[in-house]
């Protein structure tokens, strides 16, 4: 039995894995790290679970669908969460509304484990633990056996809120074969995703370079405000210290900007369209200080942009409900599904290949990781002396840098 003929067929959700009841199916890397499927032949009872699971195949763009009810730009009323959040905050204030109430929530979470950092789904059940699942990731989360986890958690009556990228959140639902009253879905917008291997290759050369032990990494920090710089701990010598990234100065953040570095599915993504599969859709709303300027604190509005200002699509009644709970903690204004795909592409369609992406993961998997490092640097060449003002510039200079710049 063959699950897929492309690799482009395949997201690597891993619902087939969780669904199999005979536990003939693994996940197999392939040699950029991608994991896919693969079918114990001699477990294998032919039943067909596998391929029924498999949502990311059966679906055209408007089939598994719910269109888009309201939308809002929005953001936290909160400090701390925001300070810790990608944009504004909006997941973590969500989850915290549900967490006070007695649910669980699912997101995934960057850990240090066995001397590595890895990124998979976990279930939290406290505000202590919530800073865990707050930031983005653009590494492919490991889903584990976090759809039984779940099934097992709305079977006992609990309120469930699980966050993850659309092929996730559909995926669990069809694990489920049916709708719950008690699952909350938040589906995040979704520029394509790096793998695991990819993340750490960069990891070891940026350990091996410096002499340091990674021990965190943060993809967005907002030290100096919302952007898309980095941020990484490491020990050096006994001693823990930590590294602002801006992230034209890391290949890595350059090879995902650029999608070279995502699964070859991301290109033909059927999640990248209007119709959404979470209750609710979060997101950076970038141009916002362009297409909707009123709602911020420097227009009269009540938003800070410089914490960070998060998209928010509602797209069922149950995403209403879980919004209303949480209203009353959160700043927001009314906007549209157009405005806020005007800098969300993948809103509306999925990233397209690079022209260039064939030839650099062919130089990644017959060199490593340092033969595209080199590439990039090589490629930047002068660039590089400008990104290096630009990464010790305040956030206002560097706006009007880039301004000065296009004139």
């Amino acid at each position: 039995m063959e699950l897929f003929t492309e690799k482009k067929e395949c997201c690597g959700c891993a619902a087939c894995v969780s669904i199999c009841p005979k536990a003939a199916i693994s996940m197999i890397k392939d040699e950029t790290g991608s994991y896919f499927p693969k079918i114990d032949e001699i477990l294998c009872i032919n039943c067909g679970a596998c391929q029924k699971v498999c949502d990311f195949q059966k679906k055209d763009e408007n089939q598994f669908g719910q269109k888009v009810i309201k939308a809002y730009g929005a953001a936290s009323k909160d400090e701390s969460l925001k300070r810790k959040s990608a944009s504004g905050g909006m997941f973590a204030q969500l989850a915290k509304v549900c967490l006070e109430n007695g649910g669980v929530v699912y997101g995934a979470a960057m850990l240090f484990e066995n001397d590595k950092l890895v990124v998979r789904h976990i279930h939290v059940d406290n505000i202590n633990k919530l800073h865990l699942i707050q930031g983005s990731k653009y590494v492919q989360s490991n889903i584990g056996d976090t759809y039984h986890k779940v099934k097992k958690d709305l079977l006992a009556g609990k309120k469930v809120l699980f966050s993850g990228t659309p092929c996730q959140v559909a995926a669990l639902k069809s694990f489920l074969k049916k709708d719950y009253e008690n699952l909350y879905t938040v589906d995040i917008i979704c520029h394509g995703i790096s793998t695991q291997q990819f993340f750490q290759d960069y990891i070891d050369l940026v350990e091996n370079k410096n002499k340091v032990k990674v021990t965190s990494f943060i993809f967005r920090d907002k030290s100096v405000g919302w952007g898309l710089d980095a941020r990484y701990k490491y020990k050096r010598k006994g001693k823990v210290k930590s590294k602002r990234l801006y992230y034209k100065l890391s290949s890595f953040y350059n090879y995902y900007e650029k999608a070279i570095n995502h699964r070859e599915n991301c290109y033909y993504c059927k999640y990248s369209c209007e119709s959404r599969v979470g209750d609710i859709t979060l997101g950076d709303f970038w141009g916002v200080e362009k297409n909707q300027p009123d709602c911020l604190c420097e227009n009269g509005g009540t938003i800070d942009e410089r914490a960070g200002v998060s998209f928010c699509l509602i797209n069922s009644t149950r995403g209403i409900e879980l919004f209303d709970r949480a209203s009353e903690f959160i700043d927001y204004v009314s906007s549209d599904f157009k405005i806020i795909s005007m800098q969300n592409d993948n809103l509306l369609r999925p990233t397209a290949i690079p022209n260039n992406r064939k030839s650099i993961m062919e130089l990644y998997r017959n060199e490593g990781y340092e033969a595209i490092d080199k590439l990039y640097w090589k490629t930047i060449g002068y660039k590089k002396f400008y990104y290096f003002i630009l990464a010790k510039a305040p956030r206002t200079l560097k706006k009007k840098i880039r301004t000065l710049l296009k004139k």
